[in-house]
């Protein structure tokens, strides 16, 4: 198979998808404004806190099964090449102050993680009603997205560095495009349902931390990510409809205050100078209600030809923690709609050919 695809887009999803296509055969192009080592905040993955902790809801299979081929491929991933891709396994600690609901009392995906257990009511934080403990896998996207990359290249892929303004700009040369825009693809598809919620992280020192941990409050959401550098990730914040690049340091405080709360071990004196602050990031979630978009549909040029345009973008928060299911789901959405248009092609020269 030599079929030309063109890939827009290189965050986790992008390049997921380029990569997953090439191992079907197809031959494969990313185009994209921004590629691993540039920083944009609407070049959300190299900002992310990246593990894996499923927000599937128990009634969506979909999205249990994206979540579910991930923890699979990443966990082998994390025994054959951990260092090279940047993956580590670790303990996960979750905590939450509200009381459970009945999902969170029988989650889907207890028996998917090792060591689930909810976490013994003399264990839990202060002012906590419930808690998770298993073991997860994290990883760093300054190491991770590079590597994704490198297979691509190493398979024969070729990139392009171009703002891209329409998906028409890109149909000419090929049959399929995919369209892996996350939050751009508010503005390439006029999808309403497309919302950037606004996350700030920081990025400290700190190699004792060798577990993740979470705290989910009714007004918070407070994450500790340890990577397989010695850095750890603070998070973080959502705010809808902020696409302010600026950090503050009203913010930054807050969110090492609750880090510090939520993992004394941050700081062996427990106050916030003792923390060694090594970057500040900003990314915007392509967040979408009804969830990820991954849908295939058809454009017709000015000269009637028709190119398929697979969208695989809306993943939210949980871009990595989805990546290799949703990209599965979406490569064969590809092989579907690809198969349509050689078969109309094919009706056609077999039209043709009784003349």
């Amino acid at each position: 198979m030599n079929t030309k695809v063109n890939v827009i887009g290189s965050g986790v999803i992008g390049l997921t998808t380029a990569l997953l296509l090439q191992q079907k055969g197809y031959n494969v192009t990313i185009i994209a404004n921004d590629f691993p080592g540039d920083k944009s905040i609407q070049y959300t993955s190299p900002c992310a806190g990246a593990r894996w902790k499923t927000l599937a809801p128990n009634f969506d299979l979909r999205l249990q099964r994206h979540d579910a081929v991930s923890f699979k491929f990443f966990w082998e991933l994390a025994k054959s090449n951990a260092a090279e891709a940047g993956i580590m396994i670790v303990s996960a600690f979750d905590y939450y102050q509200e009381k459970p609901t009945a999902d969170q009392l029988d989650p889907w995906w207890k028996n998917l993680v090792p060591t689930f257990q909810f976490i013994a009511e003399a264990e839990l934080p202060k002012d906590t009603s419930f808690g998770y403990y298993y073991t997860t896998m994290v990883i760093n996207p300054v190491v991770y997205l590079p590597w994704l990359l490198k297979q691509f290249l190493n398979m024969g892929g070729r990139c392009q560095k171009k703002n891209i303004r329409s998906l028409s700009e890109v149909v000419d040369d090929v049959d399929i495009v995919v369209n892996c825009t996350g939050i751009r693809a508010k503005e390439l598809t006029h999808d309403q349902s497309l919302i950037a919620s606004r996350g700030h992280n920081l990025i400290v020192k700190a190699p004792q931390i060798r577990q993740t941990m979470s705290m989910e409050t009714k007004s918070s959401y407070t994450y500790i990510i340890p990577r397989s550098d010695g850095t750890v990730v603070l998070g973080t914040t959502k705010e809808e409809n902020n696409g302010n690049s600026e950090t503050g340091d009203k913010t930054e405080v807050n969110i090492l205050r609750r880090a510090i709360q939520c993992c004394p071990e941050l700081s062996l004196k427990g106050e916030l100078d003792s923390l060694q602050v090594l970057e500040t990031v900003v990314g915007l979630r392509p967040t979408r209600k009804g969830g990820p978009r991954i849908q295939n549909e058809f454009y017709i040029s000015p000269t009637g030809k028709k190119t398929l345009i697979t969208h695989n973008y809306g993943h939210g928060g949980s871009g990595y923690q989805s990546s290799w299911g949703s990209c599965q789901e979406a490569v064969k959405l590809v092989r579907q709609g690809h198969t349509l248009i050689k078969h109309e092609r094919l009706q056609i020269r077999k039209l043709l050919s009784r003349l």
